[in-house]
């Protein structure tokens, strides 16, 4: 039978204090001082629309955190979820046995796949549509659990289960994604660590997983006895199309010793190519233009004719990209936000599923002027299965596939109707306008 050490009140409200305040370590705020939308706000990173968030638990069990680069867990910011409290979270670790008991009930999906009944779960779901494949999310597992009780029946257990359609057939039906990288195995605490030691011995063996496994015995940073390294868990998922994800973590076999995870802010993430589908400065964003500018996407740069007398250290761009995160110096770009100073070419890094910089001219010319290109739509972006292209009278239109091959050609439209080509396969598609011996290129997304 596992005890409880008693903590006397006014040591332990004494603790909390140190480690919350003192030390100006990690810092938690739990619901209800922050709701469970905002968990999931702070979650959800490029490429993922969300919706429908339900959160079940007590409020104290779950919340955000910040600064965590104070700490060895390797995340700076997120959100956790735990079998006890938050407040517990913060270091040092001067206890094997922090714990609080919510006296709530455990969840099926837990249970379907730890060793002994679970309890004080905390789950967050919600629903979600991603633009891209693959959806992946950072987390660290952690727990009082350790080192004392490797090998029992108190296999506290994290899951992340992913309910919508499979890419290669079917659906997935609560398919729980947190596991150990490579394996099909679970994250508990019989799956991931050293082995036994007594409380406030560092464990020596045996391994089981452990290469996963970070003992934090005297830990002057986090309070759990040990956690988990960084891990990236991932799905493949049809992009587009709505799924729904669980997160629970719960207690097993008893109420106490808490358990914790915590998922790395905006690591929630759908990733695509690290491509710009349209480049330019709007009026609406840069009260100097007269009219759009719209830059032309040549390979993996971008060419801007800016009409003489514009100031260029201060344009605001707006960009098309899908699931990528665009950096300049490291610094995140908003499309339709972020000011730069283009007087010299300017590299835009962007991360999707791979890396690539991009590098943006912006150039005066006397005599340019507003093109009727400007006025010529192309879109939507991303389209489903075809492409279609409005206000197009006397404007040729060639449109190219990925290869180079060309799929389409108008020259000199005679009328404004709409241009649709339909019946594509899905991917990058190249939209040419040009008119008067200007030209542009359009980037065009089709899945």
């Amino acid at each position: 039978m596992k005890t409880l050490l008693p903590i006397p009140a006014a040591i332990f409200i004494a603790f909390l204090l140190y480690s919350t305040t003192i030390n100006s370590q990690i810092s938690i705020v739990s619901i209800p001082e922050v709701s469970p939308e905002e968990m999931v706000e702070h979650l959800i990173g490029p490429g993922v629309y969300f919706d429908n968030v339900y959160y079940q638990g007590a409020g104290i069990a779950s919340g955000i955190f910040s600064n965590g680069s104070s700490t060895n867990i390797g995340i700076e910011t997120g959100v956790f979820l735990t079998s006890g409290s938050g407040a517990i979270i913060p270091g040092p670790n001067s206890s094997s046995s922090a714990s609080v008991s919510n006296g709530l009930g455990g969840h099926p999906l837990l249970n379907n796949i730890t060793t002994a009944p679970t309890y004080d779960a905390s789950v967050l779901e919600f629903d979600f549509v991603p633009l891209n494949d693959t959806v992946k999310c950072n987390f660290v597992f952690g727990s009082e659990e350790y080192n004392e009780y490797v090998g029992s029946t108190f296999n506290d257990v994290f899951g992340f289960f992913v309910t919508g359609p499979n890419p290669n057939g079917g659906m997935y039906t609560n398919k729980n994604i947190a596991l150990v990288p490579d394996t099909d195995t679970f994250i508990a605490i019989n799956n991931v660590n050293n082995g036994y030691a007594n409380p406030g011995v560092v464990p020596t063996g045996p391994c089981t997983h452990c290469e996963y496994f970070v003992d934090n015995t005297g830990g002057v940073s986090i309070q759990y006895d040990a956690f988990t390294t960084v891990i990236t868990l991932w799905v493949l998922v049809t992009p587009d199309e709505t799924y729904s994800f669980s997160i629970a973590i719960g207690d097993a076999g008893d109420h106490i010793f808490d358990s914790g995870v915590l998922l790395e802010g905006a690591s929630f993430k759908s990733l695509g190519p690290p491509e710009f589908l349209a480049f330019g400065f709007l009026m609406e964003n840069n009260p100097e233009l007269n009219f759009d500018i719209n830059g032309q996407l040549i390979g993996n740069e971008v060419f801007l004719e800016m009409p003489a007398g514009t100031d260029l250290t201060n344009l605001v761009a707006s960009f098309e990209v899908r699931g990528v995160e665009v950096l300049v110096e490291d610094i995140l770009q908003q499309t339709g936000t972020t000011a730069n100073d283009f007087t010299e070419p300017l590299i835009y890094h962007l991360e999707g599923y791979a890396e690539n910089d991009w590098v943006v001219h912006a150039y005066i010319v006397a005599d340019v002027t507003q093109h009727k290109l400007n006025s010529v739509i192309v879109g939507p972006n991303p389209a489903v299965g075809k492409i279609c292209i409005d206000q197009v009278q006397g404007i040729n239109v060639n449109i190219y596939n990925l290869l180079g091959n060309k799929i389409y050609e108008q020259t000199s439209a005679k009328n404004n109707n709409p241009v649709t080509v339909d019946n594509l396969l899905q991917g990058i598609y190249f939209v040419e306008l040009s008119k008067d011996g200007y030209s542009e290129i359009r980037k065009v997304v089709v899945n």
